[in-house]
């Protein structure tokens, strides 16, 4: 007798994945960015003539991959260098006024209340400019910056991130921000701001012959020299700048690279120092000394007990711990501010003032009545009169770390010094996210150089009796805990330990440096994400990838992603076609496949299919018999490329210049295909598409059968799974899903002999694994409408959930026949005009 053999539970897992392109929204406006190399017939054409392959030593070499290239690097250096210096002189300059006045105002009215309203004023004032700035002017200076230039060296293209516009709001808005009182630094807005110098360095076309240097790859790899040149200008370390834009951003690095960015960074630091020393501490002009934007002092003799690694080791735990709770509590505050308040508007700014005032009055309160209670008595407060620990509540970010690293007496107020680590990381994790440029470096090395100086004296005091050791001097202490906090809340490890090194000269103290950034970071990423990551990710709902797939990848088929309805063209394409393809979808790229096949020719990409008709009728490429375009009509890289290709005529521009008869004729696509032959077979895992699609800086990757066939397509936002939060129900991008523990790796093994037992393939809970790979043969080419489009328009696909539809970057609700959306019409309109959601 045949008995049931009992259904084996393979996974818990969904058998088709939850992903980004079906369940989640990115801000309207997010673009992807291809960073594949082209390798069309066009543009190798161009190469030969006068690029790659040119024998003229001053068109090859010279002006296009040679001396040029390292000319603009250094103009990077420089331009990074020339904002930092000028960031640094604003602050240094407005930071003595603000202490001036405040010790003038009450020596001269001895009174209290007006010496408290002379600061509030100056404070408010400031901040409003920095409000007005972020609120009115650009959305995008606020915060740090890092975040946004992260997601673009990883692909991902922010509506006006690199303009100088932003680099106006954010370099000024920074100044007033830090003058103003706030918790906030000057290091990330000074990222920011040298990653747009990058990107404005790339369009100092002289030629035309100069256009490739504005191609996508290398403007990333401009806006990536400028970002490590922010770091170095900020805090004098080109090693650690490097380092930095490897860790927090780019993808793609190589040894040419590396040099690149190194040379950027030299001679940004070398600009703030030659600048600097001379003005501010009066050097000799010519001599270079130690003097950043951001400046720690130099340790000159370090020395500790091996004991103390054990003491250094529970600092970095409790530094990770700090940093997870401080990362879950701003994205609390972040959330509601999405909700309350907005990102731009009055709201946003009567916000500004009102934390400005609360914190301003904090600061200027806690040391008077500390005063006050010693002395028994209210008066004014005169700067050079307080305590060493009091001043930190009055001095700037910078000041106080190198009072915390270099004081050789004790901090007799221990008490006070705690209060003020507590009040730090409060004040901190409420200002970051608010209306104004704000770096979060300063601010957490600050929480945690003063969480560790109290460590460190408390240490001392205890009594030789109860712990007989010689401890290290509490300066230390403070440096491992500013590394740790810094560490805690942004999850950064190799790249901090060096800027600190390089910073402070701690060579010696390297290794408990690096030892604490690591176990901070561990311990942190327990509990969530680093801050950078959490507001691209969680809160701003941006499809990063990530370093690594998610492990549960390997469990999931590019079939089981993949879109299965391509829009595709052929190789020999009638121009009417063409303009109707354009007409009625918003996608960035289409494959083109063979003449009456359906073989993968490559993929060309909207803005060349706009172009091409608009020049067509000039250069003859529309012929009357298809079988007579051989290609022998090429319309020039020049002509693509100059002006702008992300600038190209709207569809209604293309209507008005095509005659009736130039409908009816037809145009040969392939010298203009990318042909780089990246592709993937339908049965590869969901983790190497992933895999290709962060090492390769790819934006659609074809999927083809095992007959090199067309079957289906993938886009960035096919590979990020999402789970539901089990406090809110909310559905929340994740990158590294728990692997339950049956795993069930003998899946393809024992399916067949269940199904032929009588277990059917839905019992097994999966879809019907064994069926053909060229399952779906038609899949959908997903893309924002052109280059640079400031909105994303949505289309029907058969794998979206009923009830909505989906493009590459929105998945928006749909009601019976039309579109129901309430976001605003400016939001929703392209670039270039030729959409309208709404």
């Amino acid at each position: 007798m045949q008995t049931h053999k009992p259904k084996r539970n393979f996974s818990r897992l969904p058998p088709i994945p939850r992903v980004f392109s079906q369940h989640l929204v990115a801000p309207a406006g997010t673009e992807s960015i291809g960073y594949d190399v082209n390798e069309s017939s066009q543009h190798v054409d161009y190469f030969e003539r006068v690029g790659l392959f040119s024998t003229k030593f001053t068109q090859s070499m010279w002006l296009t991959f040679g001396a040029f290239r390292w000319i603009l690097l250094l103009i990077i250096g420089v331009g990074a260098g020339t904002v930092a210096v000028g960031v640094e002189l604003a602050l240094h300059f407005l930071m003595e006024c603000k202490l001036n006045l405040t010790d003038w105002v009450g020596q001269a009215s001895e009174s209290l209340g007006l010496q408290y309203g002379a600061l509030m004023m100056f404070s408010l004032c400031c901040s409003a400019v920095a409000g007005v700035l972020v609120c009115f002017v650009e959305v995008l200076a606020a915060g740090s910056g890092i975040p946004e230039i992260k997601c673009y060296l990883n692909g991902i293209h922010l509506p006006k991130l690199v303009t100088g516009r932003t680099l106006f709001a954010k370099a000024v808005g920074i100044v007033f921000s830090v003058s103003a009182g706030l918790p906030c630094g000057k290091e990330g807005p000074m990222i920011h701001s040298g990653a747009i110098v990058g990107a404005m360095v790339s369009h100092l076309n002289l030629e035309r012959r100069l256009r490739p240097l504005n191609l996508d790859v290398e403007m990333r790899d401009f806006v990536a020299a400028g970002a490590a040149a922010g770091v170095s200008a900020a805090f004098g370390a080109p090693v650690g700048a490097v380092l930095f834009a490897v860790e927090e951003g780019a993808s793609h690095m190589t040894p040419r690279i590396l040099t690149q960015l190194f040379v950027s960074s030299s001679v940004a630091s070398l600009i703030t120092r030659l600048t600097l020393g001379p003005i501010l501490e009066k050097h000799t002009v010519g001599l270079l000394g130690t003097s950043v934007p951001v400046s720690f002092g130099r340790f000159k003799e370090i020395s500790y007990h091996f004991v103390e690694m054990f003491i250094f080791a529970l600092m970095g735990v409790a530094a990770g711990l700090l940093g997870a709770m401080f990362n879950h509590f701003n994205r609390s505050i972040t959330k509601w501010r999405k909700r309350h308040v907005g990102p731009r508007g009055c709201t946003r700014f009567l916000e500004v003032l009102c934390v400005t005032l609360a914190i301003a009055t904090m600061k200027f309160w806690m040391p008077v009545f500390v005063r006050a209670w010693d002395a028994k008595h209210w008066e004014p407060v005169v700067h050079e009169d307080l305590t060493v620990t009091q001043r930190l509540w009055f001095d700037g970010g910078q000041t106080s770390m190198i009072s915390l690293f270099h004081e050789q007496h004790a901090f007799d107020e221990i008490w006070l010094l705690l209060l003020f680590g507590i009040f730090n990381l409060i004040t901190t994790c409420w200002t970051f996210g608010l209306g104004v440029p704000a770096g979060l470096f300063v601010p957490s090395l600050l929480t945690g150089a003063v969480l560790g100086r109290w460590v460190g004296e408390v240490l001392n005091r205890t009594p030789e009796w109860l712990i007989p050791e010689t401890w290290a001097h509490p300066s230390l202490y403070a440096l491992v805990g500013a590394s740790a906090m810094l560490a805690g809340v942004g999850r950064i490890t190799i790249s901090l330990a060096m800027i600190l090194t390089e910073a402070t000269g701690a060579g010696n103290f390297a290794l408990p440096i690096l030892m604490v950034v690591v176990i901070a970071t561990w311990t942190g990423n327990q509990f969530n994400r680093g801050i950078y990551d959490l507001h691209i990710i969680e809160l701003k709902q941006i499809p990063l990838l990530e370093q690594t797939p998610a492990d549960v990848m390997v469990r999931y088929y590019v079939k089981d992603i993949m879109s299965k309805k391509v829009v595709r063209l052929e190789a020999v394409e009638k121009v009417g076609t063409v303009l109707d393809v354009l007409s009625s979808c918003n996608h960035n790229g289409f494959p083109v496949v063979d003449i009456g096949t359906q073989k993968l020719e490559g993929i060309i990409e909207r803005g060349y299919l706009h172009l091409l008709l608009s020049r067509g009728n000039y250069y003859s490429m529309f012929q009357d018999d298809r079988d007579a375009n051989t290609g022998q009509s090429i319309v020039p890289f020049e002509a693509i490329a100059w002006p702008n290709i992300h600038s190209y005529p709207s569809v209604s521009e293309l209507k008005r210049r095509l005659s009736s008869k130039n409908l009816e004729m037809w145009i040969d696509l392939r010298p203009y295909v990318n042909a780089n032959g990246y592709s993937i077979p339908p049965h590869a895992s969901m983790a190497s598409a992933f895999s290709l699609f962060r090492r390769l800086g790819l934006r659609h990757l074809p999927v083809v059968d095992r007959h090199g066939d067309l079957c289906g397509i993938l886009t960035r936002k096919d590979l990020i799974l999402v789970e539901e939060n089990e406090v809110t129900g909310e559905l929340v991008q994740r990158s590294q899903p728990a692997l339950v523990s049956d795993t069930g790796w003998a899946y393809r093994k024992s399916e067949a002999h269940d199904l032929e037992s009588g277990t059917s393939a839905e019992d097994l809970g999966i879809d019907s694994m064994l069926e053909s790979e060229t399952d779906g043969s038609d899949a959908f080419v997903e893309g924002v409408s052109n280059g640079h489009a400031e909105s994303s328009e949505s289309e029907e696909r058969t794998d979206t959930p009923q009830g909505h539809i989906a493009c590459e970057w929105t998945v928006l609700p749909v009601s019976v026949g039309e579109f129901d959306c309430s976001m605003s019409q400016s939001c929703l309109q392209c670039h270039v005009g030729l959409y309208s959601l709404c």
